[in-house]
């Protein structure tokens, strides 16, 4: 009988400390790993080579690289407008203090970060997308927008409207799946 007891207990146990572990796991995961970082547009593609999100590597794509920056001053780079997307769902609960996004329009290299919310995008032009079959481009000045969709085609549209565009290529694309899925 105390056997018994003593398995059950260990059993318990040991189901806690999973639960626990994948508990933390998840919250470990949710955060940025690292120090808070006050300036993240000084030296930024060394700070934040990589995408969280993909991988992909943000000074190859720094054309359509994106920044967050965090209310608790942490930074996360992402490769693409869509890559950011899923990382502001992500960490949404952490709160925004500035998203930065590339002007496309720059003939610099790497593209100038400007603030996202007073970009104009370009979308569903002909410019090869990132991350997306539907491309979307953020330009410092509506005039450079203005002029590459006369030249590419696309819509104009806000930063939010990007966001938006992004969730419903994510949308689109795990319906996709789930109908594969269940064919298999």
């Amino acid at each position: 009988m105390q056997r018994r007891t003593l398995l059950k207990t260990a059993g318990l146990a040991i189901g806690s400390a999973a639960t626990l572990g994948i508990s933390g796991n998840l919250l470990a995961s949710q955060q940025t790993t690292g120090t808070a970082d006050p300036t993240p547009l000084e030296n930024e593609l060394e700070k934040y080579p990589r995408c969280v999100i993909c991988n992909m590597d943000r000074r190859k794509f720094h054309h359509s690289r994106h920044l967050l920056h965090y209310a608790d001053q942490h930074a996360q780079g992402t490769c693409s407008i869509n890559c950011a997307s899923e990382a502001m769902l992500r960490e949404r609960k952490r709160g925004f203090s500035t998203i930065y996004a590339a002007d496309h329009g720059s003939s610099s290299d790497p593209k100038p970060l400007v603030e996202a919310s007073s970009a104009t995008y370009l979308i569903g032009s002909s410019l090869k997308g990132v991350m997306t079959q539907v491309s979307k481009h953020s330009f410092a000045s509506r005039s450079d927008a203005e002029a590459e969709m006369a030249r590419s085609g696309g819509q104009l549209a806000s930063f939010e409207q990007a966001v938006s565009s992004s969730l419903e290529d994510y949308s689109r694309m795990l319906g996709q799946q789930y109908a594969r899925d269940r064919q298999s």
